[in-house]
């Protein structure tokens, strides 16, 4: 009998009759988590590019978010620069009665050599200056230095820009001092 009464006596012990008090410590540490992981998982591209009206991108199943840099849009009627348009092709009908037509640069756009577009180059030198003194004036250091300027070029271009008025682009941007090449275009739906 002995035994009994001490077990009975221990479960009187138990049940203490106190406030029952909640634990907000734990419930604020998951709570926590849960925000640094939505917060950590949440991706935001810094970089709104335009698309001018007509434009027709080409469609790409890469999953890779384009970087900040320069934007040039090249539609069959126009060059633009940071949506500023520079210069307008010349439109040559191919046939009188056809609906298709080529867009070729003016002779004055060109240089000497007919591969540099002399008003690109001059938007794209502008626009190079501009972020080397933005680049100067940030407070972003390595060793004390300035960051340098990466050279990212993008590009827009129509589907139906002929390859000769890219490789005239890419030339004119090499000149310039642009020296990576990012070519946008219009997401997969899957």
């Amino acid at each position: 009998m002995a035994s009994r009464r001490g077990i009975g006596s221990r479960r009187g012990r138990r049940r203490v009759k106190k406030a029952f008090e909640l634990q907000l410590t734990s419930m604020m540490d998951v709570l926590v988590i849960i925000v640094v992981f939505l917060l950590k998982s949440y991706n935001i591209s810094t970089h709104n590019f335009s698309n001018a009206s007509g434009l027709q991108l080409p469609i790409s199943g890469s999953q890779d978010n384009p970087t900040d840099s320069v934007q040039v849009i090249v539609t069959p009627e126009a060059l633009t620069v940071e949506n500023e348009r520079i210069l307008d092709f010349q439109q040559i009908a191919l046939n009188a009665g056809s609906k298709e037509a080529t867009y070729a640069f003016k002779p004055t756009d060109l240089d000497e050599s007919g591969m540099r577009i002399l008003p690109l180059y001059d938007a794209l030198v502008k626009a190079k200056e501009r972020t080397e003194l933005l680049l100067a004036k940030s407070k972003k250091r390595v060793d004390g230095k300035p960051l340098a300027f990466e050279g990212i070029l993008a590009i827009q271009a129509d589907k139906r820009v002929k390859y000769d008025t890219i490789k005239k682009i890419m030339y004119s941007a090499g000149a310039a001092g642009y020296r990576v090449f990012r070519f946008l275009a219009m997401k997969k739906d899957t």
